[in-house]
């Protein structure tokens, strides 16, 4: 069993890390003409090609009824598009534009090369520590979150 103190100092430096980068991204968000909760959205739809209206608002945590207005500003920048469903015609799915998904590989390779970049400054004995810890970590992860599907 791994040792509290110690766990909760590594979810304080998780933390303070998400935060850290946190600052440099926002800068990039914040240049866009969105919204959070649009770019949110949109990672959604980039994410889920065909999404449906229902299902974009599970996951984004909000009603149907307000997804229409969000995805609907998106829409109106032409970074996604209603389909009808090949099923059933009154279903209304929604697909990023190639804008769209433009939009976001740039946000995520932004953020990337940022990593990147701070990523540079560590030695390649911190680099491997770096890599074998965050190995293991994913290990973990990908275990535990096959226990909470099952």
């Amino acid at each position: 069993m791994a040792d509290k103190e110690t766990i909760t100092r590594i979810t304080g430096l998780q933390r303070e890390l998400s935060d850290v980068m946190r600052r440099h991204s926002s800068r990039r968000w914040i240049s866009l003409d969105l919204g959070m909760v649009q770019i949110k959205c949109l990672f959604h739809i980039v994410e889920n090609p065909g999404i449906n209206h229902k299902r974009l608002a599970e996951l984004m945590g909000v009603t149907p009824a307000n997804i229409t207005g969000i995805a609907g500003r998106i829409i109106d920048k032409g970074l996604a598009q209603r389909a009808e469903s090949v099923r059933d015609r009154r279903v209304s799915m929604l697909e990023a534009t190639d804008a769209g998904r433009a939009l976001i590989n740039s946000l995520e390779q932004t953020a990337m090369d940022h990593a990147s970049s701070v990523l540079n400054r560590l030695s390649e004995s911190e680099l491997e520590h770096l890599y074998k810890g965050l190995s293991a970590f994913l290990r973990a992860a990908r275990a535990h979150l096959a226990e909470e599907i099952e």
